[in-house]
């Protein structure tokens, strides 16, 4: 990430000004438009400039949200959806995954019209994304719930005879009941009898089980987190605790040994703000080393 008195930095940022003045522009068709963004986004990752690329993605979904809302069309719901996953990546490669959260809810109504005109293909791809951003920031409740939405995808494309992608991927209801076990055995209320019965008759008692015997190998292969985690008092204030961290940790992330840094901080917010006792993945799986 650079900083704000990089030479590149600056003309990065400039290169977006000037592109979205060209995208609101009516003078260049939409074919060009498309073609000078996604240049650009590439430049943006190939330079990791996330700073940049999430403040320029933030006012382009934004844009896109005001014009969905006042005109709803399934194309502009696809732009909302896909502008929304370009910000979850930027924020992924800040290590801040968990900040993708308000972006998401305000996508819901155009994922919703989507379902509604069973646009399955672009739904499947935005719910297995988002679902691997709340996983990454141990949100299980909000990613069990889009892995449910992917796994619902690949089903009815499946009923329709779809079974590869257009980018090739091949469409396997094991793959999305895979994502939907890890993400529920994540959770308090674990592998709930609904789940089991709706995948077991999706797959068969056998693959079923057999499935699930490998999300269960995963998920005991991670490294013990603390049981609070799964509250419903901890659960209720973990956006406010990750701004409360960041704010502590003066917003650098991802150094070597951030890690440590980042639990010595929540143990300390958690207990003196909110009076939670949590202990720590190092101190939890003392014979592992982190960094």
């Amino acid at each position: 990430m650079y900083i704000k008195d990089d030479s590149k930095y600056q003309e990065l940022k400039t290169q977006g000004e000037a592109l979205e003045q060209l995208l609101q522009s009516a003078d260049r068709s939409e074919q060009e438009k498309q073609k000078e963004l996604m240049e650009y986004l590439n430049l943006l990752n190939t330079e990791r400039a996330s700073e940049i690329g999430v403040a320029f993605t933030e006012r382009m979904l934004e844009r896109v949200k005001s014009a969905f809302e006042a005109h709803p069309t399934a194309d502009l719901a696809v732009d909302q959806l896909y502008t929304c996953l370009l910000l979850q990546s930027f924020h992924s490669m800040q290590f801040d995954s968990w900040r993708s959260h308000p972006a998401i809810e305000s996508c819901r109504n155009a994922l919703t019209m989507l379902e509604a005109e069973g646009r399955w293909s672009d739904c499947l791809r935005y719910c297995q994304d988002t679902a691997n951003t709340y996983a990454e920031a141990h949100f299980w409740p909000e990613a069990l719930s889009y892995a449910v939405r992917a796994h619902n995808d690949v089903r009815e494309l499946l009923a329709a005879g779809v079974k590869v992608l257009e980018n090739g991927e091949l469409l396997d209801l094991t793959d999305s009941a895979f994502s939907i076990l890890t993400c529920a055995l994540n959770t308090a209320n674990g592998v709930t009898p609904e789940i089991e019965t709706e995948l077991r008759n999706d797959l068969g008692a056998e693959a079923y089980a057999g499935v699930y015997a490998e999300a269960k190998d995963a998920v005991d292969s991670e490294p013990a987190c603390d049981p609070i985690e799964l509250t419903p008092e901890y659960l209720s204030i973990r956006f406010e605790l990750e701004e409360k961290i960041d704010e502590a940790l003066e917003h650098e992330r991802g150094y070597y040994d951030y890690c440590k840094e980042y639990w010595m901080a929540k143990r300390m917010i958690l207990r003196s703000d909110y009076g939670i006792r949590w202990k720590s993945p190092a101190a939890l799986n003392p014979n592992d080393e982190f960094h």
